[in-house]
């Protein structure tokens, strides 16, 4: 039996690598030199990059049409098994597709004769990945119209779209495809407003990949402009914003005269604002006077909102050219007029205009003004805690290492503002799953940095309270990392850890400090059930005495036992931490009846009280 396993192996082995070899007359000969060829066609066989595809599969992604043509011509494969590829398409990073057909593939390929001989031979015209994407998606992609004339003559149907209503137009329209979006509304009927579950319409795409013939082409078709329901941006704002000034002409006219004030005050806004080219203060101001006067003339007055920020000195929007004049003596003045008029055009939750805000604070920074620049970025986390709206983790990282190199470089940050970043993070800790092990690793940072920096000496009980408070809350909530099951604690005892570039070496006795001050279990276990002693004995440089001595004050116990049944001292590395650890093995009586009771596997559950048990099944 074990002869013809090995046997057979070694032909599956000799098959895939005869196919891919391009050597179509030997596959063929010994595909027929077995009485049921059909077992070796339909079987998925294991490719480099956790590929999984049949030989037809194979051989169709090497795009060897004569191949393709010999197995389907003599053999009769299942033409419907499904595989799992990696595809480069046009450059871009490779990308892994599951539940794929070879019909599925040959279009993505963009290979015509192998999907045509597909196709004649019986393959699926409208099957779906695990997205919903279908072979004429594929040719979409491509710009391929004679693949998709083929493909709708046998039936497939151009109305299927991928996930989230993606749509083939929208697709087509997002990658350039002028001809194929021809076909696909003039000879297809497609609807040029049929929108994605983000409201993003065919409009939309054509603003964002910046073609104006497209454009051009769908508003001639009866696209309207109107807000998506993710941004609330219409691509006329789009336009604006990105300073598409030929896209705003074209636009224009099938909007309301308030719709056109409105994009060029936001085009204003966005020539102030750097992000998208470099600022322009003069094209800026041009902007905003020719709004004020279409507002002037019909009598459409701004209706600002009625508050007022600290970070914008209490100003409100100009209403007058006059008032708009007298800004241009004090640059900071008319960067003010962009934001307050981005916040009105694009709402205070907006991630453009949160970008917006942290750009300007890196210009700031840039420019040496740290204070200013802080102040933004503050700025930016208010804005998230009044409307309750989740932070990015990588934001929230980048802040963190911003933070951290001004304090160890030139500028002292205020304990102020890293309170307010650190209990940003602890409510994105709270409430956003998301980014979860980023945010936790991100808190341990700023715990350090508070903790071990020199601002440490100069900080209020006021603002100890709140530290703690915030750290209290994150041991009480017994957060750990998912993919280890980690602590806080443990994390800042391992030499291993690494956060990012920054003042922040691991095992740190200053967090180590602060932690078990505020609460953190000492013996809590990881998903090996590793202690925090575990992972701090493990570490290869010498141990640190008084992050030792700080671990049994707190109640270490030096005998539980890991998922291995290891002690502390039976995974030490170091021999001065072995004898170290040695001098301070003192077991009490209750340890060693623990230790005695798992050594002879004395039944104890149901026997004994539950914390019981649980001190028990550590040992």
């Amino acid at each position: 039996m074990q002869f013809i396993q090995e046997s057979t192996n070694e032909f599956n082995k000799l098959l895939v690598a005869t196919v891919h070899k391009d050597d179509v007359t030997s596959l063929k000969i010994q595909l027929l030199s077995e009485s049921n060829p059909d077992l070796y066609l339909n079987q998925i066989y294991d490719e480099p990059h956790e590929q999984k595809c049949t030989l037809l599969m194979i051989a169709c992604l090497n795009g060897n049409e004569d191949m393709v043509y010999m197995l389907l011509n003599c053999f009769k494969p299942n033409l419907e098994i499904l595989n799992v590829i990696k595809i480069n398409n046009d450059g871009e990073s490779s990308t892994i597709y599951k539940n794929v057909t070879v019909l599925w593939a040959a279009a993505s390929m963009n290979h015509l004769k192998i999907v045509k001989q597909l196709v004649e031979h019986g393959a699926n015209v409208n099957h779906t990945t695990n997205m919903n994407s279908t072979p004429i998606r594929c040719a979409c992609y491509h710009g391929n119209v004679k693949m998709v004339r083929y493909l709708i003559e046998k039936g497939a149907n151009i109305k299927t779209a991928k996930k989230k209503n993606d749509t083939n137009l929208s697709l087509s329209i997002y990658r350039k495809h002028l001809t194929m979006t021809y076909y696909l509304v003039d000879e297809l009927g497609c609807d040029v407003n049929e929108c994605d579950n983000d409201g993003y319409s065919p409009l939309y795409f054509a603003v964002k990949c910046q073609s104006i013939l497209l454009v051009h082409f769908l508003l001639s078709r009866g696209a309207r402009n109107f807000p998506s329901t993710n941004d609330h941006m219409s691509p006329l704002m789009l336009a604006a914003e990105e300073r598409c000034t030929k896209l705003i002409e074209a636009i224009g006219p099938y909007c309301s005269l308030l719709e056109r004030i409105e994009a060029e005050e936001l085009l204003g806004s966005s020539f102030a604002c750097a992000e998208h080219g470099q600022c322009d203060l003069q094209q800026s101001f041009e902007h905003f006077c020719r709004a004020l006067e279409l507002r002037s003339f019909h009598n459409l007055p701004k209706h600002p909102t009625n508050v007022t920020r600290e970070i914008f000195n209490y100003r409100e929007e100009c209403q007058t050219i006059d008032q708009l004049k007298e800004l241009q003596v004090n640059l900071d003045n008319m960067f003010t007029e962009a934001f307050l008029v981005r916040e009105r055009l694009l709402g205070p939750t907006s991630e453009s205009y949160h970008y917006s805000i942290i750009y300007r604070g890196a210009t700031l920074a840039d420019d040496a003004q740290y204070e200013q620049a802080i102040n933004f970025w503050l700025f930016d986390l208010e804005l998230h805690r009044e409307y309750s709206t989740s932070i990015d983790s990588y934001r929230l990282r980048q802040f963190s290492s911003i933070f951290s190199e001004m304090i160890t470089g030139v500028f002292p940050v205020s304990i102020n503002a890293i309170l307010t970043l650190m209990s940003a993070v602890v409510t994105e800790l709270k409430h956003n799953i998301e980014g979860f092990d980023e945010n936790l690793h991100t808190v341990l940072y700023l715990i350090t940095i508070i903790s071990q920096s020199s601002i440490d000496v100069c900080v209020s009980s006021a603002h100890r309270k709140i530290f703690n408070q915030l750290i209290q809350s994150i041991n009480k909530n017994r957060y750990v990392v998912s993919n280890s099951g980690s602590s806080l604690l443990h994390l800042c005892l391992s030499d291993t850890t690494s956060i990012f570039k920054g003042p922040c070496k691991y095992p740190c006795v200053h967090t180590v400090r602060t932690l078990l001050k505020c609460g953190a279990d000492v013996n809590a276990m990881n998903f090996v059930r590793d202690t925090p002693l575990h992972i701090f004995v493990r570490n290869s440089s010498d141990c640190d005495e008084t992050i030792f001595q700080l671990l049994c004050d707190a109640g270490a116990h030096l005998d539980y036992m890991n998922a291995l049944r290891k002690m502390p001292i039976d995974i030490v590395l170091n021999p001065n931490t072995k004898r170290l650890v040695k001098e301070k093995m003192k077991l009490n009586l209750k340890c060693l009846c623990a230790r005695l009771i798992q050594k002879n596997a004395i039944p104890f559950h149901g026997k004994i009280c539950t914390s019981l048990i649980n001190f028990v099944e550590k040992h």
